[in-house]
């Protein structure tokens, strides 16, 4: 079973990097960070990458088996590039797998909250409460950002599952 995961992953390297590299352009464009905005610093950032990880990872999760695999390393390729950039930063190697671990858990506790935010029939203020808490968005700009990720699943929705399986993935720009 692990020589299927070895082979598959090889398989669609391109496809892990295309969609990483998308990820993180998108999450990184200046146009989110601004007064009232997300955080310009790390901890924003990385909040960032785990919005659009998330809706991306929603997304890929409802194409099936291959779309699971994919997200799985896409997953794994986001963890990869933040503990490089930890390391960049000057943390030292022993405290950055405690580090790595920790944002794992921040990851999945936002994802959680993002899945539920989004949920069929969930109220609008439970996303605002998730992204002011996680974004620091200030209440002025939360209805901005909150379009924004409406915006984003509708993109998503319409892309076909071969095209986010081959890593070609479009996004919308901030309202």
């Amino acid at each position: 079973m692990a020589f299927g995961n070895w082979f598959q992953s090889k398989k669609n390297r391109w496809a892990v990097d295309k969609l990483h590299q998308s990820i993180q352009a998108q999450a990184l464009r200046p146009d989110f960070y601004y007064e009232g905005g997300a955080r310009d610093n790390f901890s924003g950032r990385f909040e960032m990458t785990c919005l659009h990880g998330t809706l991306v990872f929603r997304r890929l999760r409802a194409a099936g088996s291959s779309g699971k695999a994919l997200a799985q390393d896409v997953f794994d390729a986001l963890f990869d590039g933040f503990d490089e950039a930890l390391r960049d930063i000057g943390t030292g190697d022993l405290s950055v797998g405690k580090k790595i671990r920790k944002m794992g858990e921040a990851f999945y506790g936002r994802a959680k909250a993002y899945d539920e935010a989004l949920a069929d029939g969930a109220p609008e203020a439970v996303l605002n409460t998730a992204l002011m808490r996680n974004l620091g968005v200030s209440d002025a700009e939360v209805g901005r950002f909150v379009r924004y990720m409406r915006s984003v699943e509708d993109t998503l929705r319409r892309h076909q599952d071969e095209q986010l399986l081959q890593g070609e993935l479009n996004w919308p720009r901030l309202p």
